[in-house]
């Protein structure tokens, strides 16, 4: 008979599990299973039902390698996007480094919203064919960035399309101020930093992006305004599923005739291009980034 050996592997802990181990166990069905990380700083959701241990969770989160700070997830609201009440769990400070894409973004998460889920798209053209179809653009001269923040898509596009103008426009002075930080931190010459809101800004260009999420359309009709015959807009907006009778999301990439009709009705001149699917925002909702060109 053969003699059949069983060796014991020992299996590695999850992050998670590291995490709960130092917490009593009754705490383990409630805890956050699920963080962003933004540079060294973690950003957790504390329920309900811990809210009372709040601190003493923060510092066992922070053991996680590389961490240096945590801070309790917080709204973001507001017409700038701002992040509302960060409650700091541990560490002493909140700002923090990215880099990605080959990009160094500075921030602090107690003032400024940083959205891990649009990872892929802040690639611009570098990124998968998806993004690279709304963002290749034929050398353009100039680009206005409206809702630059602090370079999400500034400092991508002043990459990629090294002989362009790149106007970054922002209205948040706490925004404003990272994205000069960022701009010198990476050492680009071939961006222009108007701290304004954009619909006061008159600038004619070849591209026109409007980064926003919260009733974009408003924002469309100065956009095109400022664009040259045969330019471009990129539109990011959340939209329902339901008011465009879209199924799945795999539908938006066909370009509901609604949304068409919503669209090009609002700014007549400009044809919907292009749309795709950013990511899921909410239950039934959907974060699109559309292109739109001016005939």
């Amino acid at each position: 008979m053969k003699q059949v050996t069983e060796t014991l592997v020992k299996r590695h802990e999850t992050p998670f599990e590291q995490v709960a181990k130092l917490l009593p166990s009754w705490m383990e069905p409630d805890l956050p299973r699920k963080w962003t990380r933004v540079g060294s700083v973690l950003v957790i959701q504390i329920p309900g039902t811990l809210e009372n241990y709040a601190q003493e969770i923060g510092e066992a989160y922070a053991t996680l390698p590389g961490i240096s700070s945590v801070v309790a997830k917080a709204k973001i609201a507001g017409e700038l996007r701002q992040p509302v009440q960060v409650r700091l769990l541990y560490g002493n400070n909140t700002e923090t480094t990215v880099t990605e894409h080959g990009i160094r973004y500075r921030l602090d998460v107690s003032k400024l919203m940083w959205s891990a889920g649009n990872v892929g798209w802040r690639a611009g053209p570098r990124g998968s064919p998806v993004v690279k179809k709304i963002y290749e653009f034929q050398k353009p001269q100039v680009i206005l960035d409206c809702f630059a923040g602090i370079g999400y898509f500034t400092l991508q596009l002043a990459r990629a399309y090294p002989d362009a103008r790149v106007v970054a426009i922002d209205k948040n002075p706490e925004s404003v101020q990272y994205l000069r930080q960022n701009i010198e931190l990476n050492r680009f010459e071939n961006i222009e930093v108007v701290h304004e809101d954009c619909r006061n800004v008159h600038q004619k260009a070849d591209v026109v992006h409007l980064g926003y999420i919260g009733d974009t359309l408003r924002f469309l009709p100065h956009a095109s305004a400022q664009l040259h015959n045969g330019g471009v807009i990129i539109l990011h907006d959340v939209f329902r599923r339901s008011e465009y009778h879209v199924k799945r999301s795999s539908e938006w990439a066909a370009v509901p005739e609604r949304l068409r009709q919503e669209l090009e009705q609002e700014t007549p001149g400009l044809r919907v291009m292009r749309v795709a699917r950013v990511k899921n925002y909410s239950p039934g909702t959907a974060h699109l980034a559309i292109r739109l060109e001016k005939s």
